[in-house]
């Protein structure tokens, strides 16, 4: 009953989601390798009150998919409370570009 039921609601228009959700939920948990899932809900209820022989039927797909891990960035807070990517406290060396384009004069062999 259920699998004829179920290709009926809505036109078909169910089974088409929850067969998109299936793949959505399946590349994202393959890519993220965390799980993932698919929720159906049916809800029934009667067309009106006193009829219990006609009803509404109404179908819901949710889908949980897997969150990929994020990296982390390190920061340091300044004195007045921002955030910068060097170490305010740590010294700066004076670094000096140096041409590659200039062969040395004489290599040395250190033992």
């Amino acid at each position: 009953m259920f699998p004829d039921t179920i290709l009926q609601m809505n036109n078909g228009a169910t089974v088409m989601e929850l067969s998109d959700a299936l793949e959505k939920v399946v590349a994202a948990v393959r890519a993220a390798g965390k799980s993932g899932s698919i929720t159906l809900t049916v809800n029934v209820k009667p067309a009106s009150k006193g009829s219990n022989n006609v009803l509404m039927v109404e179908s819901q797909v949710k889908t949980k998919l897997p969150e990929p891990d994020r990296g982390m960035t390190v920061f340091y807070a300044t004195e007045d409370n921002k955030l910068v990517r060097s170490d305010p406290r740590q010294q700066s060396l004076p670094l000096r570009v140096v041409d590659i384009e200039q062969s040395p004069k004489q290599l040395k062999e250190v033992v």
